[in-house]
């Protein structure tokens, strides 16, 4: 990945071949343009959740109009978020013997997996 400054205070990343835009809200000085680094992260939580329901879902041949939601719970005084809510929500008439099966496909998730471990992030600068 590559990330650089794109003026103001939005970054791109690039990633394989795709860009990503990251901007910080007008209020903090940005352009309100694009989401935070923090609302991606949440994003790539729900997604990564979101696929593994999907293919539950797929494989069961359910019905796919099931949608997920995020509710961080942040720490002010840290500004960190201690907690965050995902909520899988089922149509009416959803067979009820696959709710519980929903929520542990979506624990499988590789981004809430990474998210316990604690990794050793290095900074450097080349020379």
């Amino acid at each position: 990945m590559k990330i650089t400054f794109e003026g103001n205070k939005k970054v791109k990343v690039r990633v394989k071949d795709f860009d990503v835009w990251t901007d910080q809200p007008k209020e903090q000085g940005g352009d309100g343009s694009a989401p935070t680094p923090i609302d991606l992260f949440l994003a790539s939580l729900g997604s990564c959740s979101g696929v593994f329901v999907l293919n539950f879902l797929k494989q069961h041949a359910l019905p796919e109009n099931v949608y997920l939601t995020l509710d961080p719970v942040w720490n002010i005084n840290e500004y960190v978020i201690d907690k965050i809510n995902v909520v899988i929500h089922v149509p009416a008439g959803f067979p009820e013997k696959y709710e519980n099966a929903l929520i542990e496909v979506a624990k499988r998730c590789l981004v809430a997996r990474h998210v316990k471990v604690e990794h050793d992030i290095t900074l450097t600068r080349d020379a």
